[in-house]
């Protein structure tokens, strides 16, 4: 009877127990990189650049998460800002 796993010459497919210690090897990375890296020093046209271009938009909170797997670093920033949207003067009146 054939090997299930065998496709035709192909990288073999890995075995449950692969998967499975793929699988709780992924979950504790998770849980290694608990420190929050330093937010990477920006220029100062880069930073000009942030400030709002009016009175209506301002940045209350900015987040930026790095990690550095091998080669790659992978980066999410997250901006909180605060918007003053008045209503149109005729709902105002309403």
């Amino acid at each position: 009877m054939p090997d299930p796993r065998n496709n035709g010459g192909k990288k073999p497919e890995p075995s449950l127990m692969q998967n499975l210690g793929g699988f709780f090897r992924g979950i504790a990375e998770g849980f290694e990189d608990d420190e929050q890296p330093a937010p990477p020093v920006q220029p100062a046209q880069a930073q000009a650049a942030n400030e709002p271009a009016d009175e209506r938009t301002r940045e209350v909170g900015r987040k930026v998460q790095e990690v550095r797997r091998g080669d790659y670093i992978y980066r999410r920033t997250t901006i909180d800002e605060v918007i003053f949207d008045p209503a149109p003067s005729d709902e105002a009146q309403a």
